[in-house]
């Protein structure tokens, strides 16, 4: 029994250093760019999933900390009243997520570009 305990416990022991480890590299290979890193969700017409698709996006964004992308757009795509009044909402709930129709990501890439 004190065999078994010791392998489990050594087991985790190498979880939690590969973890700090993780951790560590990570904070160190953060580069140091000026450019804004956005992540972008398009979201369709009667999309069902909208709302997990947006919750997901900013899970992800939450889970990868330093390495994270600064904003989400959620994009419409054409979407129905009941749609965008559902992304409002979730796009509320995170500060860094925005709805943003196609209209408005050009005119954004195209301030980019020049």
């Amino acid at each position: 029994m004190y065999l078994f305990s010791m392998i489990i416990l050594i087991f985790f022991a190498l979880i939690g250093i590969c973890g700090v480890c993780r951790g560590v590299a990570r904070a160190l290979s953060k580069p140091d760019s000026e450019n804004e890193i956005i992540l972008i969700e398009p979201i369709k017409q009667n999309q069902e999933n909208a709302e997990y698709l947006l919750r997901r996006a900013a899970q992800k964004v939450l889970w990868m900390g330093r390495h994270a992308p600064d904003r989400v757009i959620a994009l419409d795509c054409n979407m129905d009243c009941e749609t965008k009044k559902l992304c409002k909402l979730v796009c509320g709930d995170y500060p860094f997520m925005e709805l943003c129709s196609k209209e408005e990501l050009k005119e954004r890439i195209n301030k980019i570009e020049n």
